[in-house]
Formats: structure tokens, sequence, C-alpha cells
């Protein structure tokens, strides 16, 4: 015969395996749900091997019209979880048919991973970059 508190430590244990499985799933439809934007591509990335950090990106726009980025995310492929993300206050401008560095500072895995970056413009899209670290 199970006890009470033993019977209560499982139904604790089976709600939060629950209820953080419908996170992970709530946040990868999140992120597929992101509309890639398809003129602002990242045409480079600073890395410091030393401090394991990404320091920053920089991203060349074909557009006809200044976009802001608003925010930057980077999630680990393997696990689908956002390791770091940054707003910009105030937001990063990329000028017209131009390049712009975009600094974010994030620290990578030492072991290494492979992750994704994702930089939301103020028009709603989602400029999405893989970077394999080491």
């Amino acid at each position: 015969m199970v006890s009470r508190r033993a019977a209560a430590i499982i139904a604790v244990v089976i709600a939060g395996v629950i209820i953080s499985a419908a996170a992970v799933i709530y946040l990868k439809g999140q992120q597929a749900a992101l509309v890639e934007e398809t003129r602002i591509t990242v045409s480079g990335v600073e890395l410091n091997r030393r401090t394991n950090t990404l320091v920053g990106v920089n991203v060349t726009s074909s557009l006809d019209q200044q976009v802001s980025i608003k925010s930057a995310s980077l999630v680990k492929i393997q696990s689908g979880i956002t390791v770091a993300s940054k707003e910009f206050s105030p937001f990063r401008q990329v000028a017209a048919n131009s390049q712009s560095y975009i600094p974010v500072g994030f620290s990578l895995d030492p072991e290494g991973a492979d992750y994704f970056l994702y930089l939301l413009t103020d028009r709603g899209t989602v400029v999405k970059h893989k970077i394999s670290y080491p």
C-alpha cells in the first residue's frame, strides 16, 4: 500500500513532467511560427574562443528601406531550448542595402554545440542563422 505522502510526491512529479513537456511543445511552436526574413542575412560571426562567447554578428540587408533589430535569441539545436536572449534598447538599425554589426555577447558551451541565432526585426520577421561551435 502506498502512503499518502508517497502518492502526493508521485503526483507532483508527474504534474511537473506534464507541465515541462507542454512548455517545450509551446516554445517550439512559437519558434516555428516566426516568418523568416529572406532579404537580410548574417554575413559574418565574431567568436571569442578564449571566453567561449558569441561576441556579435554582421548582417547584410538587401531591403529598400531601413529595418530595426529588436532582439536576439540563441537556441541550442540539440535541445530546442533558448539558452540566451537579449532585447535591444534602443533597437539596432540596419540601413537599406548595407551591412551592420549587431553585438550580442552570448556565452557558448565550451564542449561545443550547434545553435540557431534568431534576430527579431521590427517588421515581425526573423533572421535565422546556424552557428556550430567550436
